[in-house]
């Protein structure tokens, strides 16, 4: 009798270790981002230290990867930009936006190469227009030719990634091209592409966190902590441009002239995450049902999830006038 009082107590005293040791274990927060550019701000800010929590990151060349990794349950949590979600969002997808902040729409361009005879969209009638199919570089095309009185039948679309829209204006295969930084630098100083629209008046500025339901119901303040973490280091790239061209530089092995462009024509500034950003996503998604490039009628309010950025509107708050891009 004693010794299976002693073996039950010992199982006992196990069993409660191993729950400890289990307590003890900081949750595990699947960061998703595009080409890794967030992370080296909360890197370079020190915003990585003494995290309460476990952050892993994936790094992905656009948007379109970092949605489908978040639809397929890998991530709990992506950055991207507003228009992809909008596609993924549209399909039923089980994410919702936990954040946003601001960039310089002008930063998304449509460029042609160094030694075409194009100078204008409306130079742009009957040629090809390299496009990432339902993303930024499609939206901005397609308002762009609205702008210079053309329609989507004028042109030919090709709908290709950023690495191989680049690529394909290389070497002649398309006439032009729609990227968005760190692509839009890249071209223009390595290889002397030219810009002949940009996205001001078109793009609506903004790019968003995203989180799985999922995430949303169990992983809440993680989630919170990371937005309020991302808005100070957000603040820290504006204030040290120099240094965080540096660390983007380092962390994406890329040359610094193009990093050192990229930081300081994006200028990216937290934001204060309200309706007033579910309201210019409404607007993008009517545009592109007009264009019949979305089948039917969205209403996007159910997309947003604005309880987990509370820290971040604080600190978009106290942004100087002269650092913000945009609203704050």
């Amino acid at each position: 009798m004693k010794r299976t009082l002693r073996v039950l107590a010992g199982m006992l005293a196990a069993t409660l270790l191993a729950g400890a040791a289990s307590a003890a274990e900081p949750l595990t927060l699947r960061l998703g981002d595009v080409k890794g550019d967030r992370y080296a701000s909360l890197r370079a800010s020190g915003e990585l230290e003494n995290l309460p929590y476990k952050l892993e990151l994936s790094a992905f060349p656009s948007g379109a990867p970092v949605l489908e990794a978040l639809n397929a349950g890998a991530l709990d949590i992506g950055f991207t930009g507003d228009i992809p979600f909008l596609f993924v969002y549209a399909a039923g997808a089980p994410l919702k936006a936990v954040g946003a902040w601001h960039f310089n729409p002008a930063t998304v361009a449509l460029v042609v190469g160094k030694d075409s005879p194009i100078h204008s969209v409306a130079d742009l009638k009957g040629k090809r227009i390299a496009v990432n199919r339902g993303g930024w570089g499609h939206f901005m095309a397609l308002g762009a030719l609205r702008r210079a009185g053309l329609k989507p039948e004028d042109v030919t679309f090709s709908f290709l990634g950023p690495v191989d829209g680049r690529a394909a204006l290389v070497r002649g295969s398309v006439d032009a091209w729609v990227p968005w930084e760190p692509y839009t630098s890249s071209a223009v100083l390595l290889d002397g592409a030219r810009v002949i629209d940009n996205g001001d008046g078109i793009m609506t500025g903004y790019s968003y966190a995203l989180a799985s339901d999922a995430a949303i119901a169990a992983k809440q303040e993680a989630i919170s902590d990371l937005m309020t973490r991302l808005a100070r280091a957000q603040v820290w790239a504006l204030q040290h441009p120099d240094a965080f061209a540096a660390a983007l530089a380092k962390d994406l092995n890329m040359p610094q002239e193009v990093t050192r462009r990229w930081v300081g024509e994006a200028r990216i500034s937290p934001i204060v995450f309200d309706e007033r950003i579910a309201a210019t996503l409404q607007k993008a998604a009517d545009f592109f049902h007009g264009e019949g490039v979305l089948p039917k009628a969205l209403n996007v309010s159910p997309a947003f999830d604005f309880s987990l950025s509370r820290g971040a509107a604080e600190v978009a708050r106290t942004l100087p006038a002269d650092l913000a891009v945009g609203q704050r």
